[in-house]
């Protein structure tokens, strides 16, 4: 995706300035992303000011939820079929080549589950930034 041309805050979408601040934060060039030098970094920012990150875990959620199977998506909103339409890659007579560009919005793309907390759910420690 290409964030640079493409992330917009509509104005009519209500949005604090502390939001767009850390959403910028996250959305620049590797190395000036927010968190670069370490998970403090986050952590400081004036979007979670009030935040008690040492007890995170033990605290309620913000929205409770009931989770019935491991399929289970009552929880999502339901969106109604709509009329968009779907890009489409022209076809040849190379077969491989439309292989190729089948999936190409998943390139660099790499699902890791979970990656970043431990077991017992904390951090490790070498993720956090030195002191």
């Amino acid at each position: 995706m290409n964030w640079k041309e493409t992330l917009t805050f509509p104005p009519e979408v209500p949005i604090s300035e502390k939001a767009k601040d850390l959403i910028l934060r996250f959305c620049c060039e590797w190395e000036h992303r927010i968190g670069a030098p370490g998970v403090e970094e986050i952590k400081s920012n004036s979007f979670f000011e009030g935040v008690d990150w040492e007890h995170i875990r033990e605290r309620p959620a913000a929205i409770s939820i009931e989770i019935k199977s491991i399929d289970d998506t009552s929880n999502f909103d339901e969106f109604p079929e709509s009329d968009i339409l779907k890009p489409t890659v022209a076809t040849s007579n190379h077969p491989e080549t439309d292989y190729k560009n089948k999936d190409w919005v998943f390139i660099n793309y790499t699902y890791k589950r979970f990656e970043g907390l431990t077991a017992r759910g904390a951090i490790p420690s070498y993720m956090k930034a030195a002191k």
